[in-house]
């Protein structure tokens, strides 16, 4: 278990207690503005943030408060100050201190009597990434301020007082990302309209060093033991394709090592999940190894089950040296998977096409790949139709072009299962909400209204995985192959919603629309 924060001060966002582990809070005044967030240390959840924008305090600035939470949803502090403009990004947790970053604006959040007010505030625009650091004692001891380049717009809405109101609306190209270095500090990316940032910061908030990354298409931030990666997107003829890792010291920046993810055939690859493998601890980078003739193909059904992928990857990287590397692929594009999955990715079990959208690294050096199945049928009323208006020779093949020979549709979950070895094993189906048929041409995105995450208990080496889709949620026991918990999304004038919460627990959010609170509840898996 982590250690955890220590403050005793009270905390002041919350209206009542109503027991160990839950939490009730009221919606108080629309000119108070709260933001949730939670505390992370080692990618794992230590704690909550509630961040309140109070009163004005002058025409530039307002008051602000942060409010404390320990993994339980205990009070444990608060701090108050005074600043400009700020939306907190993210928080985390390092060495008895707390880093917070934010966008200031002078603009952005603000709402304008007119499109020429709005126009002429734009002139002084000045936008920052701040990040602020805080000790366990709730003293400020260090922020710091980088200006950013944001590209702000105005669009309309209700401030309270009018339906026409002008709001400034802007938000980096790249987002804020947090985290912390273990025994070493925190490090901080963002990118903005010119340039992608890394930061590294002492335990104390004094910047250690900064680059200026390469553009790409997108970035994703990981630290491990000493070191930080940089997953970085960048545009390649396979649309899904061109990933790389990139290594860098976290006492002076400097790059060790850079990783070009493609398999030994050339075959690019698309990356699903990127993080630390449980049980060394080092980065382990996973996802769909994408087919060279129909990898750029990926929008619609149709393009799935013609085989846009040839199999799935995990690739350890436990080392800067190209030896450290383990690259395990699973094909089933040349066939060897066949008769259990043919080689355009059809389960023979359940009759179904993967969609995987997660993974999930266990204990025991096996990797599961996540995701929504995809059913085809045949359409014999529109091909019977065909047939039996065949003597007219352009109604026929109209009514075919209008809606083709196939209907698709999105039904249950699958957990498959790839070994250290790279053997592939359909784990389990796990029963979804009913779902209509749709043609080819609706995207798959629409299609799909299914969202994973999983939750790991290191006490007893379980992993969860919670399927959420539109009506109910499900809890899945990896382990042990069973649903714990099915739970459904609506009941009466309540709406619930389950988030991961501390190490082996969930949180369970349940807004009242007709009483107007949030209860908010850690429950153990």
């Amino acid at each position: 278990m982590k250690r955890m924060l220590s403050f005793t001060l009270s905390c002041v966002i919350s209206v009542m207690t109503v027991q160990a582990q839950s939490k009730v809070f009221k919606e108080v005044s629309e000119e108070i503005s709260l933001q949730m967030r939670v505390i992370t240390q080692d990618d794992a959840l230590i704690g909550y943030l509630a961040f309140t924008q109070l009163e004005k305090a002058n025409a530039d600035s307002f008051n602000y408060k942060i409010s404390i939470m320990d993994e339980n949803l205990n009070d444990i502090g608060s701090v108050n100050f005074r600043e400009e403009n700020l939306n907190l990004q993210a928080v985390s947790f390092e060495q008895d201190m707390l880093c917070l970053a934010y966008i200031k604006s002078n603009v952005i959040g603000n709402n304008y009597a007119s499109t020429k007010a709005f126009k002429k505030a734009l002139d002084k625009a000045k936008h920052a990434v701040v990040t602020q650091f805080i000790s366990l004692q709730g003293k400020i001891l260090q922020t710091n301020n980088y200006n950013v380049d944001i590209t702000t717009s105005e669009t309309y809405g209700y401030n309270g007082a009018t339906y026409n109101a002008h709001f400034a609306v802007g938000k980096l190209k790249r987002p804020v990302v947090l985290k912390n270095i273990p025994q070493k500090g925190f490090t901080c990316f963002y990118g903005d309209e010119n340039d992608n940032n890394l930061l590294a910061f002492n335990p104390l908030g004094k910047q250690v060093w900064k680059k200026t990354l390469p553009k790409a298409d997108g970035f994703s931030l990981l630290t491990s033991n000493n070191n930080i990666y940089i997953l970085s997107k960048k545009k390649e003829k396979m649309l899904e394709g061109g990933f790389e890792v990139t290594g860098y010291n976290s006492e002076d920046g400097k790059q060790f090592s850079n990783y070009i993810l493609k398999d030994k055939k050339g075959n690019s690859l698309k990356v699903l999940d990127f993080e630390n493998d449980p049980a060394t601890g080092k980065p382990v980078v996973s996802g769909n190894i994408i087919n060279s003739k129909y990898g750029n193909n990926f929008m619609t059904p149709k393009h799935i089950t013609k085989g846009t992928y040839d199999g799935v990857f995990t690739i350890l990287l436990n080392g800067p040296k190209k030896s450290d590397i383990k690259e395990t692929f699973s094909y089933w594009g040349d066939g060897s998977q066949s008769p259990n999955i043919s080689t355009r990715a059809k389960f023979s079990e359940n009759e179904s096409f993967p969609r995987f959208s997660e993974t999930v690294r266990d204990n025991n050096g096996n990797t599961y790949f996540v995701g929504s199945s995809l059913i085809k049928k045949t359409k014999w009323g529109a091909i019977a139709s065909s047939v039996v208006l065949a003597p007219l020779i352009v109604v026929s093949p109209f009514i075919l072009a209008m809606g083709g020979t196939q209907k698709y549709k999105i039904k249950d979950a699958m957990l498959v299962k790839q070994n250290a070895n790279g053997g592939l094993t359909l784990e389990k189906v796990i029963p979804g909400d009913d779902a209509r048929f749709y043609p080819n041409r609706m995207p798959l995105n629409e299609m799909d209204t299914k969202s994973y995450y999983s939750v790991f208990n290191s006490n007893t080496k379980t992993n969860f995985l919670i399927v959420d889709d539109v009506k109910n949620i499900v809890i899945y026991n990896i382990n042990s192959k069973k649903i714990e918990r099915t739970v459904s999304h609506k009941d009466g004038q309540v709406r619930t919603n389950i988030y991961p919460a501390k190490e082996g627990y969930i949180m369970v959010s349940e807004y009242n629309k007709k009483e107007k609170y949030t209860r908010l509840s850690i429950e153990a898996l």
